[in-house]
């Protein structure tokens, strides 16, 4: 998983006016390029003192432990979507990035709703907020 290099300038320059204490919007392709990132349960933390003394951004992706832990019954396939589901994306949008056919889709959530016991995306949405917060 890469951050195109312009976004990386880009995210630097915000980087140096937070620094500074000027406080510019970040551009939106910054924002576009980083949310890539965060997609499918994962986060992103931007460690702003590290990135001062690195001279560079720092961006450290992670997946939450408590996440990890409520997907545990499912495939490795069946984890990505999951994630995209409780993010909150289509059946569309979850076959464009993950590269397979809505008909795909559909049958991997409906075996994500069986292996987690769950009757909707909203109920696993809601499980998955719920194993967040303990």
């Amino acid at each position: 998983m890469t951050v195109d290099a312009d976004a990386i300038e880009a995210l630097a320059v915000v980087l140096e006016d937070l620094q500074e204490g000027r406080h510019s919007p970040i551009p939106p392709r910054t924002i576009k390029a980083l949310s890539g990132l965060s997609m499918g349960g994962r986060r992103l933390r931007l460690d702003l003192e590290a990135s001062r003394m690195l001279g560079a951004p720092l961006i450290t992706v992670f997946e939450t432990p408590c996440d990890t832990a409520f997907l545990s019954p499912l495939t490795p396939r069946q984890k990505e979507v999951a994630r995209l589901l409780i993010d909150g994306k289509s059946n569309r949008d979850i076959a464009e990035t993950c590269g397979i056919s809505v008909a795909t889709v559909k049958d991997h959530v409906h075996a994500v709703l069986q292996r987690l016991n769950l009757p909707s995306r909203g109920a696993v949405m809601a499980a998955a907020r719920a194993a967040a917060r303990n």
